[in-house]
């Protein structure tokens, strides 16, 4: 098996099975889009199908300081939907948000 599976910067992984796909959400704490979600048959070749934050109205990140932001996600998938829980660290401290999707390539609430 090459390492990495997926290049780049991608922390904080969290991998949820449907069926015969598997889907993987990890952190992007100040970055938008953010929340980048792959998807695999094999858990070895990974391809980006979209991102969880990609409208400004989701989630407003302008106040975010450098690594801070959204991380430690966690994504599920439970009767036809997906569920992403995750932190977000604003200045005034720390928020758990909820997002879901019946498609995980979006739209996410």
């Amino acid at each position: 098996m090459k390492q990495p599976i997926i290049p780049g910067f991608y922390p904080d992984p969290s991998v949820c099975r449907v069926g015969s796909d598997f889907y993987l959400a990890c952190s992007s704490f100040e970055y938008f889009p953010g929340l980048p979600i792959f998807h695999s048959r094999d858990l070895i070749h990974w391809r980006q199908i979209g991102h969880v934050l990609n409208r400004s109205e989701q989630l407003d990140l302008s106040r975010v300081h450098s690594s801070r932001g959204i991380w430690a996600p966690a994504l599920r998938h439970h009767q036809g939907k997906f569920y992403l829980v995750t932190t977000c660290m604003f200045p005034e401290g720390g928020k758990q948000l909820l997002f879901t999707a019946k498609d995980p390539q979006g739209p996410w609430s």
